[in-house]
Order: structure tokens, then C-alpha cells, then sequence
């Protein structure tokens, strides 16, 4: 059995359903929004993708990367306050 449900495929999910999945780690949404960029970046090489395509999409993977460490931090900043972290 596995640990958790996956539920998308790869090529369905969005970078924001990505940083909106609550089954998902701080780590593996990482991983997983990297894993995009590298695919993104082999198809711009390859020109299977069209130049702004993959720079509108670029954009949108950069911004979850930054709502992914955001939320890490303002967590991290509630226990260093004594707070528990919100899930």
C-alpha cells in the first residue's frame, strides 16, 4: 500500500495544485516543482515547447516555489514564538 494517495499524474497537476496539496511535504512539493522546471527546460531545448509558453509556465513554477518557502517560514516563525504551526 502506498504512504499516500496520489492523486494527480504527473502532467495533470499545476504548479498551484502543487503548493495547495495538503498531502504533500514542504520537500516533495519542492521536488516536485523542480521536476517541472527541468522538464520545462528540456522541452524549450528540444523546441517541442513554444518560447512563451514556457516562460508564462517558468513564471508560475518560480511563484509556487515561493509560496512553498513562504509558508515554511511564517511556520517556522510560529515556533520559534512558541506557536504551533499551522497546518
Amino acid at each position: 500500500m502506498f504512504d499516500r494517495p496520489e492523486l494527480y499524474t504527473e502532467t495533470d497537476m499545476t504548479p498551484e495544485s502543487i503548493v495547495a496539496d495538503d498531502i504533500f511535504s514542504r520537500e516533495e512539493k519542492i521536488r516536485r516543482l523542480r521536476d517541472m522546471k527541468h522538464e520545462l527546460g528540456r522541452k524549450a531545448e528540444d523546441g517541442s515547447a513554444n518560447l512563451e509558453a514556457v516562460e508564462e509556465r517558468m513564471a508560475e513554477i518560480n511563484i509556487a516555489v515561493t509560496k512553498v518557502k513562504r509558508e515554511q517560514a511564517e511556520n517556522d516563525a510560529g515556533e520559534v514564538l512558541g506557536r504551533t504551526p499551522s497546518a
